[in-house]
């Protein structure tokens, strides 16, 4: 199809759109003609229903040949689009720079306490469990938040962070630490990840590093208790007697038991449904635990307890709460429960999760593939099994005497003599 170009003024043409009306004329389509550099060149303009006329058109062919004529300015409509181009991209970034740093500086002004509201919601909710979200919870309104959490989290020194972690330990008259070293390499721990949080979040510069970095983290000499075997049958038989009488619920008894027979840890079997337990393939499938998916082989007796627990339909819950059986037994009342029973039992110094690791103890001092013990434990690493398995003393006491006695035997022991014939 040919077109037909008319021009309109020097150095400007158009063509009509053969269907396109603007008004009662048709559409027209403006151009401009003129030399850059020894080149001519045509540049397109646009149509007239976009707002281009003749006289607009001649305006900018006048500013194209001043730039030309004096040197300034931009000589070609695309060196021009290309300069506005340029120039709002220039803008768009010095706005972003000039956002960002508005963030930052905003950022840089919240304070510790906002950092925590944060972290709440996008780390404690998503990672933990409630319980430990509660103990989060309690940590930082006790120990953190009122010496820091008014403070801007860029503000926090390594003194007032190291200040806060030693709060909590006790000091006798020569200014050894005599306790409290638990509770301080908790609050440690929450302070750090929380000030970590602070540097990725851009609450706190990444020059000014962590605070607690080089503060060393307070730990708890480990708990070397082990419950010995007359122990533990002395709170079974209590347990007895509570059964009984009725001294104890029902249900804080049976989830004692269960603690006594399987090892598991007693948030796991406060959150057991029927559901999880297979009972013709002898396991239970905690969905949920410590380090994830669980698989677990139950006894023969573990068996004969979960079928002696009444259920209630439409409650998925095993060991049911004793105010009311629609929700799942409370941590608080069977620990409650259990502190009465261990000293009914003149046990002391023992939690329920003594009892795991007396399970653990037993496991491996009865099998020599420790992989048989974390099955039943639902330790996934040999190292965290480990920490549960304790030295046996009256296993240890036998084999010292069995050792003192073969070195005995052997100091005892005539030497062989050979008689050469000569």
């Amino acid at each position: 199809m040919t077109v037909t170009w008319t021009t309109a003024a020097p150095g400007i043409r158009y063509r009509e759109h053969p269907t396109r009306r603007h008004g009662v004329k048709p559409d027209r389509y403006y151009v401009i003609r003129h030399r850059v550099g020894g080149r001519r060149l045509e540049e397109a303009l646009g149509w007239a229903s976009e707002g281009w006329t003749v006289q607009k058109a001649a305006e900018h062919l006048v500013k194209l040949k001043e730039a030309k004529r004096t040197g300034e300015g931009e000589t070609s409509l695309r060196a021009r689009r290309e300069r506005a181009g340029a120039d709002k991209a220039a803008a768009a970034k010095a706005e972003a720079i000039r956002q960002e740093a508005e963030e930052r500086r905003a950022r840089a002004e919240k304070t510790l306490s906002e950092v925590w509201e944060r972290y709440l919601k996008e780390i404690a909710a998503v990672e933990n469990k409630p319980r430990t979200v509660a103990e989060k919870k309690r940590i930082w309104a006790r120990r953190i938040e009122p010496a820091l959490g008014k403070l801007k989290a860029m503000d926090v020194t390594e003194d007032d962070a190291a200040a806060v972690v030693r709060a909590p330990l006790k000091l006798d008259d020569a200014g050894a630490v005599v306790g409290g070293r638990a509770e301080a390499g908790n609050v440690y721990r929450l302070l750090h990840h929380v000030l970590k949080m602070a540097l990725i979040w851009g609450a706190r510069p990444r020059e000014l590093g962590n605070p607690l970095e080089n503060v060393k983290e307070p730990k708890a000499p480990r708990r070397q208790r082990l419950l010995l075997g007359d122990e533990v049958g002395a709170i079974l038989k209590v347990l007895d007697a509570a059964d009984t009488d009725l001294s104890e619920p029902p249900m804080v008894t049976a989830v004692v038991r269960l603690v006594i027979l399987t090892g598991c840890r007693i948030s796991e079997l406060l959150t057991l449904t029927w559901g999880a337990i297979r009972f013709e393939e002898a396991e239970v499938h905690f969905d949920d635990t410590k380090t994830g998916f669980s698989r677990r082989p139950l006894s023969t007796a573990a068996l004969e307890l979960l079928q002696g627990v009444e259920r209630m339909p439409g409650v998925p819950w095993v060991f049911r709460s004793i105010d009311d059986p629609r929700k799942q037994l409370s941590y608080h009342t069977v620990e409650k429960a259990f502190r009465r029973i261990r000293k009914a039992a003149g046990v002391e110094k023992c939690s329920l999760h003594t009892i795991r690791h007396w399970f653990a103890t037993q496991t491996a001092n009865n099998v020599s593939n420790p992989r048989v013990g974390m099955s039943l434990t639902g330790h996934r690493s040999h190292a965290a099994y480990m920490n549960y398995v304790h030295g046996d003393k009256a296993q240890a006491l036998a084999l010292a005497d069995q050792i003192a006695a073969l070195s005995s035997a052997l100091g005892k022991r005539p030497e062989k003599v050979v008689k050469l014939k000569g």
